[in-house]
């Protein structure tokens, strides 16, 4: 802070004969005390006033000023600087932190009492004559540098207000793709609770059976079984309230606008594809870009036909996501279309059946993520749907989506 400020004090506005000196100085000293909270407006004042001091009659001395003479002329800018930190943490000028046109007038008469308190100690000292036309200049480049001043603050205030913006966009952004994935989890186990609700009741009636049929050892095991499936089902339920717990104050039926939707879902996938080191170039047309449409379920659905194509592309390729929704329909029609591999012959009757899954890892373990059958599941669940249109090998495979505008979740 010291260097900066020494440096700009070589910057003058004006010099009178006699060391009264005007510099940049000043401006810089208001804008390290805006800035920094957390320093002593009275105690930086004292340091870059005798700072100042020190600078100045180096300069002089060097100038082949004798020393006497020079510290005489420079003392009586340590009074400046001091009553200027006096009079910042009087006004307390971070208070008007967000208004500077307050700080604007404050810093002004700032300036001005400063100066004139110089002055006066100058014309005891006989060093200047504080004429009516000095103080005037004293007071319209208190006005212009301060105006300078405020200019320079509110560019940093813009840059930090669009840092801050940026970061809880982003935070909100990466809250909306966590939301999402809860949600899709949560239509998951409730297809999961369902399935073995059924299971449960299938072996019950079989293990009655196997008992009429004489076979008691094996209608115990299918009891055993039944049993072992409903205790499933309770972990099932209980996984479900938690995750039910965790988004019951988020607005199950919130929208957002398309368009900001899809930003959300480009940064997402984009670093997803960065991170497996794959140049992927993602491209979007819309009909109807003022479209407002429910959110969670939407992201749930594309994130994961999004994230689908990227790991199916080798090295690099693009996704193509184009969203048909014209005003006053019932239904938003969206197509996700990409270069890879697509899907074989033999998968494309299975790609939507519980379980199946062509994803291993390195020890042929097979992926448990959200499958297509669990977005069937949760599109199905409210009258949507989605279908395999086409799979052309490197050339074009095509999802087609279709979400409902009116979405009553429970």
């Amino acid at each position: 802070m010291i260097g900066l400020i020494l440096v700009s004090d070589l910057f003058h506005l004006i010099e009178m004969e006699t060391s009264f000196f005007i510099t940049l100085s000043v401006p810089v000293f208001l804008l390290f005390l805006l800035y920094f909270h957390f320093l002593s407006p009275v105690r930086s004042g004292l340091i870059v006033g005798l700072s100042v001091f020190g600078f100045r009659t180096t300069l002089s001395v060097i100038e082949e000023v004798p020393l006497s003479e020079a510290l005489l002329l420079h003392a009586p800018v340590v009074v400046f600087f001091v009553i200027y930190g006096i009079l910042f943490w009087l006004f307390y000028l971070q208070r008007f932190y967000s208004n500077p046109g307050f700080i604007g007038v404050y810093a002004i008469i700032l300036d001005t009492a400063s100066a004139f308190a110089e002055l006066a100690i100058r014309n005891e000292l006989a060093l200047t004559d504080p004429s009516l036309s000095l103080m005037t200049t004293v007071i319209l480049l208190a006005v212009l540098r301060n105006f300078f001043v405020m200019g320079f603050f509110m560019l940093i205030l813009y840059n930090k207000e669009q840092t801050k913006y940026e970061e809880q966009k982003k935070q909100s952004d990466h809250m909306f793709l966590l939301i999402s994935d809860l949600f899709a989890e949560s239509a998951q186990l409730r297809y999961s609770m369902a399935r073995s609700e059924k299971i449960t009741s299938n072996l019950y009636y079989l293990s009655k059976e196997l008992k009429q049929d004489a076979s008691p050892v094996l209608a115990k095991k299918s009891l055993e079984a039944a049993g072992e499936v409903h205790d499933l089902k309770k972990e099932y339920q209980r996984t479900h309230a938690a995750l039910s717990q965790i988004i019951k104050d988020q607005k199950k039926t919130e929208k957002l606008n398309v368009c900001q939707l899809l930003e959300i879902l480009i940064k997402s996938n984009e670093s997803y594809a960065a991170y497996l080191e794959k140049n992927i170039v993602i491209s979007v047309s819309i009909h109807n870009k003022e479209d407002v449409i429910h959110s969670f379920l939407t992201i749930s659905v594309l994130n994961n036909l999004i994230s689908n194509s990227i790991e199916a592309i080798e090295h690099e390729g693009h996704i193509n996501i184009k969203i048909d929704n014209p005003e006053n329909t019932d239904f938003i029609n969206i197509k996700v279309t990409d270069n890879g591999p697509g899907v074989k012959d033999n998968n494309k009757s299975l790609i939507f059946s519980a379980g199946f899954t062509t994803k291993f890892n390195d020890e042929g373990i097979p992926s448990n993520g959200i499958g297509l059958s669990y977005i069937k599941y949760s599109l199905e669940k409210f009258n949507g749907g989605i279908s395999l249109i086409e799979s052309t090998p490197n050339i074009r495979t095509c999802f087609s989506v279709e979400i409902p505008r009116d979405i009553q979740l429970n």
